[in-house]
């Protein structure tokens, strides 16, 4: 019962028998007051009609909700035309009531009024009303969506999606819109000029009518967190829509080797240029890359992207590997983790083990990678989060600024490794990498070191150390940035000239 319906109750003086007396009062009529009020002024569809009052009678839809207003409007002025009204017809309709079913007709294109009015200047005889409300019935054009939501527009706008979406491969999606702000303004002046409390926004409607005509046609569900496929309807310039594709990306992990030097793991674009290939200064080819835009003519992520990025259709890649190896390191053993991010691919759908061998066919010289497998944008995250409980070994080659003997070499060794094994070493970043990243002191924990005489110049180590440790500081001392180092122990200054990687593994019960 409405708090703005009186009730009371009267006993009947003859048997007693309680009766309910209800006065409808005019404030009960609020929501049909307030649609002829907008409808004196605009013109809408039953769909942005409903919109207004959204939130009230959940379970049904808009079309619906403005369907039963305006069946109970043209009832009542029906009722009232007929003379059969009971009191609140009079505040409500005053003497107007054929002017009012007009209303409802011409505005809001509802056919139950058209037809009251046609059989009432039938019957009376009113031909030159009937000839002028009659072509009225076949045009209506909505003043906030411009018949957008009509039900034979929103199959339109369907269908084109259909056909813009044939070459993508998802599972789920999910609908938006790009929209002009004057749309958005004007519902909101109505809104507020009126009362109207309950709806919901034109976006919404519009996403939802498209959305649950979509999960018909492509038989998948609609997914509100990170939707393999998200699809922008564009109504920014106009309300003949265009519109947008945004594939979620697509994350393969695999492993990778990597057999020579000077290659790095990612695209490195010119420091001095930032990729333009044209100076910024001299407006002039840049000299430091000599035009091309990139430090290195290649990399690990360039190669395996050349041969993924065609059969996903996607528009760039980005290789996120489990740590990173010095670009004059190999990288050996069981290979690298990493991760390639495949951005606003078409295909996700993939020959995975055709991928693999391709590559490896292809660039046999340089790298190899391990099989693929689809992971999700987690793994990426964990890659960052897990360096400090991953353990990675490692194979150097050292250059010695003094000679020295293998006689000389055994006792120092031993030095080394209880100095060093199972212990800490502090690590100022080191000067060569200063100027990209933070200046501070990290611990690193060494956990084997071991050691071989090459020859008076040389010395061959296997280190196996915490993640993240610089294993060339380690051996040189960087200036004394690293300490305890190699070289301090030995007491000769000492350059790691050839260094290898040849296992990541993550540390157990970390």
């Amino acid at each position: 019962m409405d708090e703005n319906s009186r009730v009371t109750q009267e006993k009947s003086p003859e048997n007693e028998i309680e009766e309910l007396k209800i006065i409808i009062e005019p404030q009960s009529l609020e929501i049909l007051l307030k649609t002829y009020k907008v409808l004196q002024k605009y013109k809408l569809c039953q769909e942005c009609l409903g919109r207004q009052f959204s939130y009230l009678a959940t379970g049904t839809d808009n079309s619906t909700r403005a369907q039963a207003i305006l069946l109970t409007l043209t009832m009542e002025a029906h009722a009232a035309l007929k003379k059969e009204s009971l009191e609140y017809h009079t505040t409500l309709f005053g003497d107007r009531p054929l002017e009012i079913l007009e209303l409802i007709a011409i505005q809001s294109h509802f056919q139950p009024a058209f037809h009251v009015l046609l059989n009432y200047y039938s019957n009376t005889n009113q031909n030159e009303k009937k000839e002028y409300i009659s072509p009225l019935f076949d045009s209506h054009n909505c003043d906030l969506c411009l018949n957008l939501l009509m039900p034979t527009n929103i199959k339109r706008i369907c269908e084109e999606i259909e056909q813009e979406t044939s070459n993508y491969d998802f599972e789920n999606f999910l609908v938006g819109t790009y929209l002009n702000p004057k749309i958005t303004n004007k519902e909101e002046d109505i809104r507020a000029q009126y009362g109207l409390i309950s709806g919901e926004s034109f976006k919404a409607n519009l996403n939802r009518l498209v959305g649950k005509k979509l999960q018909q046609i492509f038989h998948k569900p609609t997914q509100y967190k990170q939707p393999d496929l998200q699809i922008m309807i564009d109504l920014r310039e106009s309300m003949d829509p265009t519109y947008e594709l945004h594939p979620k990306s697509l994350f393969l992990e695999s492993k990778y080797k990597k057999f020579v030097r000077n290659l790095p793991q990612t695209h490195w674009h010119c420091h001095d240029c930032r990729g333009r290939g044209i100076d910024r200064r001299t407006n002039e080819i840049c000299q430091t890359c000599h035009g091309s835009g990139d430090m290195y003519p290649s990399s690990v992520e360039d190669l395996i992207a050349s041969v993924v990025l065609p059969y996903t259709r996607g528009k760039s890649a980005v290789l996120h590997g489990a740590g990173r190896e010095d670009i004059d390191a190999r990288c050996l053993g069981a290979g690298r983790p990493f991760v390639l991010e495949i951005k606003a691919p078409q295909k996700r759908i993939l020959p995975l083990n055709k991928i693999m061998d391709e590559i490896n066919q292809k660039f046999s010289k340089s790298i190899r990678v391990g099989p693929f497998s689809v992971v999700n944008k987690q793994k990426v995250i964990n890659y960052k989060s897990d360096s400090e409980i991953t353990e990675k070994s490692y194979h150097a080659l050292v250059y010695l600024a003094q000679p020295i003997s293998e006689s000389f070499f055994a006792p120092r060794m031993e030095l080394l490794r209880s100095q060093l094994m199972n212990h800490l070493v502090k690590q100022r970043t080191p000067l060569r990498v200063v100027h990209r990243r933070a200046d501070r002191t990290r611990s690193k924990e060494i956990f084997e070191i071991q050691g071989k005489w090459i020859d008076a110049r040389h010395i061959f180590f296997k280190i196996r150390a915490q993640g993240g440790t610089y294993i060339k500081e380690l051996i040189s001392s960087d200036n004394g940035r690293t300490v305890p180092s190699i070289a301090k122990i030995f007491g000769i200054p000492m350059l790691c000239v050839e260094l290898d990687i040849v296992n990541v593994r993550e540390i157990k019960n970390s």
